[in-house]
This record gives C-alpha cells, structure tokens and sequence, in this order.
C-alpha cells in the first residue's frame, strides 16, 4: 500500500508555491493591515481602492490557479488566509472608527477562529486541506457588504445586514460543524479499524 504523502509536502509541492495565483492570494495579507490603517484613519476612498484590489485579486487567484493549472494545496490555505485576516482587521477597525457593534465583530472574528482551528485539526487527520462551502462564501459576501455599510455610513442597510450576516454565520457554522465531525470522527473510526 502507498504511503500517503504529508500535508507539508502537498503544501509545498514542487512546481506549485511560487505560482502567480499563490502570489495574488499572499499579496492580500499586507494588503490586509494597508486597509486597517486607512479605515482606522477614515480615509474612506483609499480604504475602498485598498478593498477593490483585495477583491480582484481574489477573483484572479482562482481564476489563474484553474486556467494555468496552479490548483495548489498552498493556494488553498493561502485564499481564505487572506480573506480571514482582511475581515478580521477591517472590522476591528470599523469598531474603533465607524461604530461597528463589538458583538458583530466578535461574532465575525470568532466563526473565523472556530474554522481555523477547525481546518488545523483537520489537516492532522486529512492529507489535503478542506476547501470552503458555498455557505462559508455567502456569510463572507453578507460580512463584506455589512463592513461596506458602516464604512459608507449607510445606516438604513445596517441593521438588515446585521441580521442577515447573523444568520448566514449560523447556517454555514452549523454545516462547517458538520463537516468537521463527519470529516474527524469518519477518518478516527478508519484509523481505529486499522489498528
């Protein structure tokens, strides 16, 4: 029987980590802490420029990573990596600058961390990294529009969002759970059998 091959190794894979869809998906990250200081600065239409390049460039990444066949194990940490840490400090930022609810915040800030630690218990039992749901993209696209509503002070879209991010964070909480629990206790129960 093959030995399976290490999760580092897939991550690291030879041909597949200085690609130019795993570049674009790295570049979001200082991109990230470049949109913290202009929302925490109110700098409202360099924040928004800031978001734009961040949002094209993660439609770019996935468009090239398919186009020239750079579907990577590294790409795939890389890309929600980016989106957690942009989310993460633009609405801390929106908090101290634009008065963003701290229960919002914290609610955002901690479905990412619960996926995180999700994903790195799952890598321990699983020789590939999960990809995100359709679910987990819809909250990220209700968070996204609920930030860009404080950031254009558009108070009558505000509490609407509110509840529909809520929402989509519960929904696609509960199938990230199930998946993790089906994906962990499915792969403990085979390694038991093999013992």
């Amino acid at each position: 029987m093959a030995e399976k091959q290490p999760l580092v190794d897939k991550l690291l894979e030879k041909g597949k980590v200085f690609t130019f869809s795993n570049f674009l998906s790295f570049i979001r990250l200082p991109v990230a802490f470049l949109v913290y200081y202009l929302i925490l600065d109110r700098m409202v239409v360099p924040a928004l420029a800031a978001i734009i390049i961040a949002i094209i460039s993660d439609f770019a990444d996935g468009y090239f990573a398919r186009k020239w066949n750079q579907v990577s194990e590294l790409g795939k940490v890389l890309d929600p990596l980016g989106d957690k840490v942009i989310i993460a400090l633009g609405c801390i930022a929106l908090y101290q600058s634009f008065g963003m609810p701290l229960w919002v915040v914290l609610v955002i800030i901690g479905r990412d961390i619960l996926i995180l630690l999700g994903s790195i218990l799952l890598v321990t039992k699983l020789p590939y990294v999960t990809p995100s749901n359709l679910a987990g993209k819809t909250a990220v696209t209700l968070i996204s529009a609920l930030a860009l509503s404080y950031l254009l002070t558009l108070t009558f879209l505000q509490l609407p969002l509110q509840i529909l991010t809520i929402i989509a964070i519960v929904v696609s909480g509960s199938l990230y759970a199930f998946n993790f629990f089906r994906k962990y206790l499915g792969k403990k129960e085979s390694a038991d059998t093999k013992k």
